[in-house]
């Protein structure tokens, strides 16, 4: 065949597809039980005229750093922490805008460094925090700060590896959670202790840990000088010994049977590299924590498929015994995402609300001691007519959990207007390098950084509030800003009794 008739036959094809391209319904033709779609001139101009082109990722995470630094020659610290508690779109929302809420939070961390212990915060989350991402980085400004190091607790049976440490068990153990596929064992009794699993020892068995190498670590994860053992239900005699680098072997026996939780804790006289746990007899273990002489940690517990609502089935003496001995001060669950698939309606949200705020109610009762903080659902996308769009439903959700907590006395951070809001996940994806994984929902290793900064360092705000507010008179401060309130927002006169929370 002659070149031109080539040119002729691919100049006749494209002219067709152009013209299919112009009249083409941008909803697809359904043809029986199947609809046939194809690229439309009507979707086209759709995307030309989508909102998400205006998403800058890299003015938007610059928006979000400037928004935690004072503005260049302002005098009047007082009025930025105002208008930081009251209307910073990246703020940790506060009940009431209290701005005491983290104070008895912030006492304990204060004090924790220099008296040996370790004030814990729990992170639960679903698969966002697979690999100790985001928690990893928090707990890194935060022991920066407060003092601590080591990656905190973990399972004695590790399932999906994280980038803070290396373990590995054996032995005749068995391993029960809540949560996982249909080949995970479950436990009728519901005793799964804080990190929503345990590891049934019957026997003899080992716990093995060795510093992280991972090129992703945070530095402050491989110091580890204190080693902990939370477990129940351990027969007479109950043996566990520790043998770390080249010291000593520390061995602890429990003479008599308990039922209830038990915390075993070992101080080593310096950092280890390696360590190893043996264990003898009958016991549950609930979690191993690998921590520093003193100072603050953050506990990742990553649940992989989790809407978050699973807790208050855990067996609720267990979990009080367990938050008390851990000292426990700050629970946070980050969740919303996995349930969004599942969500057609209004309605479902309004379910699904009321699921999260049962888990409040669970966790006021079994750690009455520790402040709760909810982290709003990420941006995601789903195809629909084969382009990537926010779910529909997701502002909204968002929304609801946001106003729920608050009402209910829980912190809130919104994630989602952080990232950027509606189709931001999308810029997230093709920002270079990316932020976040082809599937449109999964941070990278540099997005969960970027997200996790951004969480600490509004948390951090906060305590510089506490710090400035126990230089000053509390009541002095208490008055400003209410006077400063009434001169923004000019309404009927209250009374003298006005309180810091009624801010």
């Amino acid at each position: 065949m002659k070149q031109y008739k080539v040119l002729l036959f691919f100049l006749s094809v494209f002219l067709i597809l152009c013209a299919i391209w112009f009249v083409y319904p941008s909803k697809g033709v359904q043809v029986g039980d199947l609809k046939l779609r194809f690229p439309s001139y009507q979707g086209y101009l759709a995307d030309l005229q989508d909102s998400t082109v205006d998403v800058n990722v890299d003015s938007v995470l610059l928006a979000v750093q400037k928004s935690y630094e004072m503005v260049e020659g302002s005098t009047d610290t007082l009025r930025y922490y105002y208008d930081y508690i009251t209307s910073n779109p990246n703020r940790i929302c506060l009940p009431e805008d209290d701005y005491t809420f983290f104070d008895s939070l912030f006492v304990e961390m204060a004090a924790a460094a220099g008296s040996g212990r370790t004030v814990r915060i729990l992170h639960y989350g679903d698969s966002q925090l697979e690999m100790d991402r985001i928690s990893a980085v928090l707990r890194q400004d935060l022991q920066e700060r407060f003092g601590g190091s080591g990656p905190g607790m973990v399972p004695m049976i590790q399932r999906i590896p994280t980038v803070s440490l290396s373990q590995n068990a054996s032995g005749s153990l068995t391993r029960y959670a809540m949560v996982g596929d249909s080949l995970t064992r479950k436990a009728s009794h519901k005793r799964y202790g804080p990190l929503t699993q345990f590891t049934d020892v019957s026997g003899n068995g080992t716990f093995t840990f060795t510093r992280t190498k991972n090129r992703y670590s945070q530095e402050l994860v491989k110091s580890i000088s204190k080693v902990s053992v939370l477990l129940g239900q351990n027969s007479a005699g109950f043996e566990m010994a520790l043998k770390c680098d080249t010291l000593p072997v520390r061995k602890t026996v429990i003479d008599s049977a308990k039922a209830e939780v038990s915390m075993v804790t070992w101080e080593l006289p310096c950092d280890v590299e390696k360590g190893t746990i043996s264990f003898s007899g009958n016991a549950e273990i609930y979690g191993i924590m690998l921590d520093g002489k003193g100072g603050v940690t953050v506990d990742n517990v990553a649940l992989r498929g989790c809407a978050g609502f699973i807790f208050s089935s855990i067996n609720r003496q267990v979990m009080k015994e367990s938050f008390a001995k851990t000292d426990t001060r700050l629970i946070i669950l980050q969740f919303g995402g996995n349930a969004m698939p599942g969500m057609a309606s209004k309605k479902a949200i309004s379910s699904y609300v009321r699921k999260i705020v049962m888990q409040f109610d669970y966790f006021k009762e079994v750690a009455p001691q520790a402040r709760l903080m909810f982290i709003g659902p990420a941006d995601m996308c789903k195809s629909e007519d084969g382009n990537l769009i926010t779910w529909p439903l997701l502002p909204q959700l968002n929304d609801s959990l946001k106003v729920n907590c608050l009402k209910n006395g829980v912190a809130y951070w919104d994630t989602f207007n952080v990232m950027g809001g509606p189709g931001s996940m999308r810029k997230w994806v093709s920002h270079n390098p990316a932020l976040a994984g082809p599937d449109h929902i999964h941070f990278t290793h540099k997005g969960a950084l970027e997200i996790g900064n951004a969480l600490a360092k509004s948390f951090i705000l906060y305590h510089d509030f506490y710090k400035l507010r126990q230089e000053l008179s509390d009541e002095a401060v208490g008055i400003y800003l209410r006077d400063l309130r009434d001169s923004l927002n000019p309404r009927p006169a209250v009374p003298d009794t006005l309180t810091k929370t009624e801010l």
